[in-house]
């Protein structure tokens, strides 16, 4: 008499799916982020999203309207470049800042050590704009990474 393996073999593929599943990395609590960049809206359909930096590299971003990605996507930097971010955020001063100049250029808010600066990024001078540019270039990476 043949035995039927079909079912045990659905059970271990349920079980190993299960373990895989359970796996992945849990997202961490934004909160806890050493550094936040928000890129907000303009009135010439500029890229809206959020970016959360923490200490280990882990980097979350979701895109929000005008970008490649929409949601919530994560990837991994260096912990060398949170360094340099901090060397940035500690080396910024007031005048990197720049002037605010009309509605058409969106604000970014950037938040660390629970303090917030707002800013126009084609305004930014210095450090600010380093860091600025450092945080776009990871959000346009991941818009450009097709996983």
């Amino acid at each position: 008499m043949k035995k039927n393996v079909e079912p045990i073999d659905k059970v271990a593929m349920t079980l190993l799916t299960s373990y895989f599943v359970s796996k992945q990395e849990k997202l961490k609590d934004t909160n806890d982020a050493f550094l936040s960049l928000s890129k907000g809206k303009c009135q010439n359909n500029c890229p809206v999203y959020d970016l959360w930096i923490f200490e280990n590299g882990q980097v979350i971003y979701k895109g929000i309207e005008n970008v490649i990605k929409l949601g919530v996507h994560t990837t991994t930097i260096s912990t060398d470049i949170v360094r340099q971010m901090n060397d940035f955020i500690l080396n910024s001063n007031s005048r990197d800042i720049g002037d605010a100049k009309g509605r058409d250029n969106p604000l970014t808010i950037i938040k660390f050590n629970n303090k917030k600066i707002v800013f126009q990024s084609q305004r930014a001078k210095g450090n600010l704009l380093e860091l600025n540019n450092l945080l776009e270039h990871i959000a346009n990476m991941i818009n450009e990474d097709n996983n």
